[in-house]
């Protein structure tokens, strides 16, 4: 069989029950296939002086999606760290590990944090003091139920003056 040849019609084709010209009136009936849009992800970017700030921005970032911020109140301090995992880290792996864990507080004891100290910051791991409290139906209205952390468009970069992180999340 030649496909450019007077050859073209020479040996049968399978059709899977269908003729090509049976096919024709079908498409016009119905489409072949449809893009459909994704809207499953929110974004934000998060600025700092330092690589830390940036860190503690995107903690914020991440619960002002939740919850109104101004909603927490500061009253209770949590303990939090976080390793980049895997051998090949990065600074952007160790700050979806950190929004992670943050995320696993959140959605497993009810924590909503505002305010973040990062004591350590390192290329493998992060260690910072949160304030926040424990989720309270009667004053906290939340917003967005945010199911993970993604690497879509993950970047955290050195700008002018200081450090941009941007983030996605998966809705």
């Amino acid at each position: 069989m030649m496909v450019s040849g007077t050859e073209f019609d020479s040996a049968p084709q399978p059709t899977l029950g269908l003729r090509f010209d049976t096919l024709n009136t079908t498409r016009a009936a119905m489409q072949p296939f449809r893009v459909l849009d994704h809207t499953a992800d929110v974004g934000f970017e998060a600025f700092g002086r330092t690589k830390a700030e940036a860190f503690a921005n995107a903690g914020r970032a991440l619960f002002s999606l939740m919850v109104d911020l101004d909603s927490i109140c500061p009253r209770e301090e949590l303990r939090i760290e976080a390793s980049a995992s895997g051998s090949d880290t990065s600074a952007s792996d160790l700050l979806v590990n950190w929004l992670s864990e943050m995320l696993y507080l959140c959605d497993a004891e009810g924590w909503l944090l505002c305010d973040f100290k990062i004591d350590t910051l390192n290329s493998r791991s992060i260690s910072a003091v949160a304030r926040g409290e424990r989720f309270d139906r009667a004053r906290h209205q939340m917003k967005l139920l945010v199911k993970a952390i993604t690497y879509h468009r993950l970047a955290l970069e050195e700008i002018d003056g200081g450090w941009k992180a941007q983030v996605y999340v998966d809705i």
